[in-house]
């Protein structure tokens, strides 16, 4: 007998030969990947790999979310600190305070540092006296909207944070002017005398940046009106700076990000490699979404199913404009039938509800859905409106959609990259607005956050082939982009799918593989990393498979509140599906698990009020088990 020593390798070579071509398919969740290896004849391995969901079970927060909090939170209150000693620094230096330290001990004081900010109106205060006024408004100097962007959008937010600063920032204004107190300290004073600080959650006593910096000024020049030497020019100059409200140690902030380095974080285009994506908010981006959902309309006419017509869709074209609301189905349903499409057709592939479903009210109207919405281009619509500004936006809008996109899609990229003011006034004075000044300053009420996965160039190559009636894998291939194989054949092959991340950066950060155009979502990341994981273990044990098959599970994409609601109803299924179950096998005395075709039968019954669903006999329930005396039709 002969015996041969093979490597292992060779060995697993050999046995996948005797395999012949096989196809993995894989099933990604959010949670799990299933996966199978088949080959011609049979299923020759399959498994499961699960995983923690990259987020919290009880809010859907990102996992870093409390480390990236308490981060925050440590920044902040160093930034304060840094802040605070250069005062105490500066009190010492021009002889009011001994010791630049004074503060840290935490002296103890026997009146009220708000006691003293009202006395300061109208006494000569001491020089601790008045370095304590000076600490206390530097330290808790209020809250100040970065920009105008920030603070419109508060308005409009009822039930987040921003939204209760806002609303509590305006109830003690609306004290200061209803009351007439000269500083927000009597206010304070006045109306809250009992405790001065809001508790966690509380805003009813915010209080504005803008108005204690009103006050200090006000300090400093009734402290000057006394003959007070320690409320000099020079010093209001240092704690106030020139009155922009960004120099002094009072408004001493962390800019917002530039530009410039929010560029460095943006990613590049999936087709243009050399062009940074094109702004969601895009007249040109928004316009691509909107084609994507109108060329993919299938309707069913008559028993066949047909994409939408030219006259069809330019009736429709224009509609998501001028509606503010979502646009629906059941909108686009209303132009077609005007165009004389009769109303009996239906959108192919949506899963109608039956008549008694209906009745019941047991299912939604598919058609209800909401099939595209334009929120910026409304968004800027609405904010010239306020503005009183429609005519410069019906001369912005009305190029944009007779195709001169340019000046709209660069007001756009100023409001998405740009987010100080100065910054964003600045960009939008090099552009031909109409309007000038006036649409500058309405504009700067707006921003924008989120970006396409293309760039402006490559969405103005496909864009004109969609508006043909194109869909986009088509216009891809006529712009000559593959919208599905954005990498040569041929080039940079490997038998493993690459890592996500190229590596460290040298403050010890991962760096992203911006080549492998992977969305950021953590939940996606992380189920697409655990399938990158099991795809490289199946090809390092069966070798490189001849097909890929992958089914996306749809929660992939749903946002956390709709999978959450998703779980409450299966959750609740599953508890019906236990309690009939259980009253099954106590109605026929069963013992053990009930088989699923009788228990399906039972099911039947009950629903269709114990009779034949053709016949509309009676079925007696005593014979439901027997055999051949009751059939399950699946029609």
């Amino acid at each position: 007998m002969d015996i041969n020593l093979i490597s292992k390798t060779n060995a697993k070579a050999k046995r996948n030969e005797t395999l012949g071509p096989l196809t993995f398919g894989f099933d990604i969740g959010i949670a799990s990947v299933g996966w199978a290896v088949l080959n011609e004849t049979r299923i020759v391995a399959l498994g499961v790999r699960a995983f923690d969901k990259a987020e919290t079970a009880k809010e859907g927060d990102s996992l870093n979310l409390v480390r990236r909090s308490a981060r925050l939170m440590r920044r902040r209150l160093r930034r304060r600190a840094w802040r605070l000693t250069r005062l105490g620094r500066l009190l010492k230096r021009i002889g009011i305070l001994e010791n630049a330290d004074y503060f840290k001990s935490q002296p103890g004081h026997t009146d009220s540092a708000w006691v003293l900010r009202v006395a300061a109106l109208n006494r000569l205060l001491t020089p601790l006296e008045w370095a304590r006024v000076l600490y206390h408004l530097c330290k808790h100097r209020g809250f100040y909207w970065v920009s105008r962007a920030e603070e419109a959008k508060a308005e409009g937010d009822t039930t987040g944070e921003s939204g209760k600063v806002k609303k509590g920032l305006a109830a003690t204004a609306r004290l200061m002017a209803t009351n007439g107190y000269e500083t927000a300290a009597e206010m304070v004073l006045g109306e809250f005398p009992e405790a001065q600080r809001n508790k966690h959650g509380e805003y009813t006593k915010a209080l504005s940046r803008v108005l204690l910096g009103d006050e200090l000024k006000r300090l400093f020049e009734s402290q000057r009106a006394l003959s007070s030497r320690l409320a000099s020019a020079e010093l209001e100059h240092d704690i106030l700076g020139i009155g922009d409200r960004k120099s002094g140690l009072f408004w001493l902030q962390k800019p917002a990000l530039a530009g410039k380095d929010l560029l460095k974080m943006l990613g590049k285009c999936t087709f243009e490699k050399a062009e940074y994506r094109a702004p969601k908010a895009s007249f040109t981006a928004e316009r691509h979404v909107w084609l994507t959902r109108l060329n993919n309309v299938r309707v069913t006419v008559a028993g066949k199913s047909r994409p939408l017509t030219d006259s069809e869709r330019q009736a429709a074209l224009l509609k998501p404009y001028e509606q503010a609301a979502d646009f629906k189905y059941q909108d686009l349903r209303k132009v077609l039938v005007a165009t004389g499409l009769d109303s009996s057709f239906k959108f192919t592939g949506f899963a109608y509800p039956s008549a008694k479903q209906i009745a019941e009210q047991k299912a939604k109207d598919p058609e209800a859905e909401r099939m595209v919405k334009l929120s910026a281009w409304h968004e800027l619509r609405l904010t010239f409106q306020r503005a009183g500004q429609e005519a410069a936006w019906l001369q912005i809008s009305t190029a944009a959609l007779d195709g001169a996109t340019d000046l709209l899609d660069q007001i756009c990229w100023i409001l998405s990259i740009y987010k100080e003011d100065d910054e964003v006034r600045t960009e939008l004075s090099k552009l031909q607005l109409p309007g000038g000044e006036s649409t500058v300053t309405t504009l700067l009420a707006v921003r924008f956050d989120k970006f396409h996965a293309l760039s402006l160039k490559a969405l103005s190559k496909i864009v004109p082939h969609m508006l043909r009636g194109l869909r986009y894998d088509e216009a891809c291939t006529q712009a000559g982009y593959h919208h599905s194989q954005t990498h040569a054949v041929g080039k940079g092959e490997s038998r493993l799918l690459p890592p996500l991340y190229e590596g460290r950066a040298p403050d010890g950060k991962m760096v992203f593989n911006e080549e492998l155009d992977v969305p950021r979502n953590p939940v996606v990341l992380r189920s697409i990393n655990q399938s990158r994981k099991v795809l490289n273990a199946l090809v390092k044990e069966y070798g490189s498979p001849s097909a890929v098959h992958i089914e996306l599970a749809r929660d992939l994409s749903r946002p956390f509140d709709e999978r959450r609601d998703i779980k409450k109803d299966q959750d609740a299924f599953r508890d019906r599906n236990e309690a009939d179950k259980a009253e099954f096998a106590s109605n026929f005395k069963i013992l053990g698990k009930p088989r699923g075709g009788d228990f399906e039968k039972w099911r039947l019954y009950r629903e269709q009020q114990g009779k034949c669903a053709y016949s509309l006999e009676a079925i007696d329930c005593d014979r439901l088990l027997e055999l051949g005396y009751v059939e399950v039709d699946h029609a």
